[in-house]
């Protein structure tokens, strides 16, 4: 890349990049980042490697709430540089500016697409290299580069050769004939080859051969255009030049299974739930067989960092198109995502709770997601199922749920939803003072007259406990009864709750059904249902016993997350990341929605289902996403 070049372009960028005048300004101190659905301060601070505290700092009142859509001032790090895209802004220019090539840009943010590449948009920007911007994309494009491009690259390719050729001097040739023979004058020769104004040419000898002035006017006007023309490639040609790389061929799928299963001691619980996910994803490749697909699997005990070294976890699975690692240990963790990156491999965390990595590790896949994403995902399908809702929460004394019910408060407050809190001890406070306690009726006389008067009859009543735990749900389902049975005709009353809730309805089955329950939980199965009536059949066949009681049933988690994956690298390969909504399985328990978190970062699954236990004794599995 000539001065000339950068100096040009960077002109264009000061004109044309210049932020607008409504937005947070970018400074040497501070970039910008616009909040999106389920990010909190705990996730903004993990991908951008800073402390809530310097956060809050840089932006007073976010420690109370932040909002879809708001702009926060994100101190700069000094290890790595994160640019907001401004208005103006395109990819080859700031390839130009910071001296770093297109392919070394989208490599470092392979989030980023020519659909996402917009103002407010934060990407990382690599250490500079030296390299051209677009010679290692060009490179990469091979054959597929478009003619014009190709031309105009070629221009600037030749432009930096210093001289036209090297020419062998014959017997009796003059400086004089030379010259002429190349259309340049004596002294243009001699300026190329100043040690011929004091000796005679020799034959044999290797001469310069410069460019005549008309030459390399004409090659500046080449010049010229060749860099109009880069200038004006659009982001979406140089984002299909880098997606033209070689595909992963259909075939064996080579995959690594890396479990605590402390084969020493067979005792503990959570062991045999560890057996039960490996005998899932026996299952999972079992049916992918059925289907065509063949697996290598490679089964690693990865036991604890006392008993096992975690670098020789790693090794001979060189060759892995996925790996499943199960392991809790931060250190292993560590190693695993360190292990991921440098070799590329998708690396699937179904247990881990600890979501650091995936918010700068573009290969990591965490199915357990950070609860402010999920809690973003069920607020807004809960308005979505109940669209005149009345909320009443009913306080149990538990700060467990505290991050829900405040988001929950906040998504309410900003529907202009009514939002009633009522504590659970009063209840049973005003039923012992009730009016109503010396009547005959047993019913009329445990209602909480002031939540009868409450109720609304034009929207939908809906309860919310702000617990998760069996005391208080136990505490308050009698009570919801007798609202159920003594409301007025036409009135609508809800129980909505946890995922948890699906533990509860062993022991409380009848009375949920009565108060038409709903819950939310990313995992869930109906021993009713046609898949799991099969999947339990199948495992009993192949293991001889039934599955142990567990929420979630782990075998069922192994065979589900196997045959996802597994399923998706055969059909995709290398543009696995690219088509995950089109992998298409039929999951006994588990659902898969998996997005970015960042432009540079890996995958969360986003999946929630809302079940409902209504009050005419049926049970359904709602999935939004079909």
């Amino acid at each position: 890349m000539t001065n000339h070049l950068k100096s040009v372009i960077l002109t264009v960028i000061l004109l044309a990049g210049i932020p607008s005048t409504d937005a947070l300004p970018q400074d040497s101190q501070y970039f910008l980042h616009t909040v999106t659905q389920g990010q909190g301060l705990y996730s903004i601070s993990r991908m951008y490697g800073v402390s809530e505290e310097d956060i809050i700092k840089a932006n007073p009142g976010s420690e109370t709430v932040i909002r879809i859509g708001e702009e926060l001032r994100i101190p700069r790090s000094q290890k790595i540089k994160f640019h907001t895209i401004e208005k103006g802004e395109t990819l080859y220019r700031l390839s130009v500016e910071n001296n770093v090539s297109v392919k070394e840009i989208m490599d470092a943010n392979p989030g980023l697409s020519a659909e996402n590449f917009k103002i407010g948009q934060v990407i990382i920007i690599p250490a500079p290299t030296g390299s051209d911007p677009l010679t290692a994309t060009i490179e990469t494009a091979g054959q597929e580069l478009p003619e014009e491009i190709a031309k105009a690259t070629e221009s600037l390719t030749t432009d930096d050769a210093p001289y036209k050729t090297i020419h062998p001097v014959k017997r009796r040739e003059t400086i004089y004939r030379i010259s002429r023979t190349y259309g340049i004058s004596e002294e243009e020769f001699l300026q190329a080859n100043p040690k011929y104004r004091n000796s005679r040419l020799r034959n044999g000898d290797e001469v310069i051969i410069p460019f005549s002035a008309q030459e390399l006017a004409e090659r500046e006007k080449e010049r010229m255009q060749a860099e109009i023309t880069l200038e004006s490639i659009a982001d979406s040609t140089l984002f299909m030049l880098h997606d033209l790389k070689k595909r992963h061929e259909p075939g064996t799928v080579n995959a690594a299974l890396i479990l605590p299963l402390s084969l020493s001691d067979s005792s503990s619980v959570e062991q045999m739930m560890m057996v039960e996910f490996c005998q899932g994803v026996f299952l999972g490749i079992e049916k992918l067989k059925n289907e065509n697909i063949s697996v290598n699997l490679k089964i690693i005990d990865s036991g604890t960092p006392k008993t096992t070294r975690t670098s020789s976890i790693f090794s001979g699975i060189e060759d892995a198109d996925l790996v499943i690692f199960g392991s809790k240990e931060s250190d292993q963790i560590a190693t695993a995502s360190t292990w991921s990156t440098e070799n590329g491999t998708p690396l699937v965390l179904p247990f881990n709770t600890n979501a650091d990595y995936v918010f700068t590790n573009p290969h990591v896949f965490q199915l357990n997601t950070p609860q402010s994403y999920i809690y973003q995902e069920v607020y807004n399908h809960f308005f979505r199922v109940f669209n005149r809702p009345k909320i009443f929460m009913i306080d149990a004394g538990d700060n467990s749920q505290k991050e829900f019910m405040a988001g929950f408060r906040q998504a309410a407050n900003e529907r202009n939803i009514p939002f009633e809190t009522i504590l659970l001890d009063s209840i049973h406070e005003d039923i012992s003072r009730s009016k109503y306690k010396d009547s005959e009726d047993e019913n009329v006389k445990q209602i909480d007259e002031k939540i009868m008067e409450l109720l609304s009859l034009d929207r939908q009543n809906i309860f919310i406990i702000n617990s998760k735990e069996s005391a208080p749900l136990a505490s308050f389902l009698p009570v919801l009864q007798l609202i159920s049975r003594n409301k007025q005709e036409g009135m609508e009353t809800y129980l909505f709750g946890y995922p948890e809730y699906q533990t509860y309805a062993v022991d409380h089955l009848d009375e949920m059904y009565e108060v038409d329950t709903w819950f939310y939980s990313w995992f869930y199965t109906n021993n009713m249902l046609r898949e799991s009536v099969d999947f339990g059949a199948s495992f009993r066949r192949a293991f001889s016993r039934q599955m142990m009681i567990s929420y979630p049933s782990y075998a069922s988690y192994g065979f589900d997350t196997s045959y996802y994956f597994l399923k998706g690298i055969s059909l995709y390969g290398d543009e696995f990341e690219n088509n995950l909504h089109a992998i298409q399985t039929n999951p006994v328990q588990m659902g898969f929605k998996f997005e970015r978190v960042n432009n540079w970062g890996g995958f969360i699954n986003r999946k929630v289902f809302f079940i409902h236990l209504s009050n005419q004794y049926k049970v359904e599995k709602i999935d939004f996403d079909q």
